[in-house]
């Protein structure tokens, strides 16, 4: 796995990029915006990109902006010391598809990586080898990826969507609707379970892993995202509805 990682501060940079190394990950690092962008034109594609917010020039929620834009299938995580609701939700509506606040772990950086990672290859064959002893609770999910992947269609087609388990891409007709690879995963779980109810613990569970520790808020956020980008009239969806004190299921009557 190869990973951006841009930090400041020398001390924090050092101890994430040991800690990446001992888990066998290749990383490059920048210590300012500017640089960073500059390695992911020049030394990409990443896999991954680790982005501190608070920089002495651009600020990490621009660089997030801007890779977002340039590469939608990377995996940013925001690294963040402020504990403001309204900055962590920023960062995900910008594009970020999680967040670590500092002071972290190294147990929990991992286990963020490792899970975003996991939801960047969903679709996939699963190899028996590649799943740690960390991961097993994810088996189930990720064989019921592999055997929708084994599909001889390849795709799931829903109303005027088609999604490609392949190249893990998005079309509303014609139109390809480029999604990260955190929202891509959300819309596969609603899509399969097509007029069903799905929770909001149970997405997160599902999409962000079950001993993810980060605020409900993310599921929102990623669902008003997806929003703007499949709904003709996002405040008025047609596609993904809310379902009042429990959470959100993809309408079977879109299917029609």
């Amino acid at each position: 796995m190869r990973i951006l990682l841009l930090e400041d501060e020398e001390a924090i940079r050092g101890f994430v990029r040991i800690n990446l190394k001992r888990n066998d990950m290749e990383v490059m690092e920048a210590d300012h915006g500017e640089a960073a962008l500059a390695l992911a034109e020049t030394e990409g594609p990443f896999d991954i990109a680790l982005l501190d917010v608070m920089l002495p020039t651009i600020s990490g929620f621009e660089v997030c902006e801007r890779l977002r834009e340039r590469y939608p299938a990377m995996g940013i995580i925001m690294l963040t010391a402020k504990s403001q609701e309204e900055d962590k939700i920023y960062g995900l509506e910008l594009g970020a598809d999680d967040y670590v606040q500092k002071p972290f772990s190294p147990g929990e950086l991992m286990a963020r990586i490792k899970s975003l990672h996991r939801r960047m290859r969903q679709g996939q064959p699963v190899q028996g080898a590649e799943v740690e002893a960390g991961d097993a609770l994810q088996v189930q999910s990720l064989a019921e990826a592999a055997a929708i992947a084994a599909q001889p269609s390849d795709e799931l087609r829903i109303g005027p969507f088609r999604l490609t388990f392949g190249d893990r891409k998005l079309w509303k007709g014609v139109e390809e609707i480029v999604l990260t690879p955190t929202e891509w995963t959300l819309v596969r779980l609603l899509m399969e379970r097509e007029g069903k109810n799905v929770s909001r613990d149970d997405i997160l569970t599902e999409v962000w892993g079950r001993y993810y520790v980060g605020d409900l808020k993310v599921v929102d956020v990623n669902i008003r995202r997806i929003r703007q980008k499949i709904e003709s009239n996002p405040s008025e969806p047609a596609f993904i509805e809310t379902v009042w004190g429990l959470g959100y299921r993809w309408k079977r009557s879109s299917g029609g």
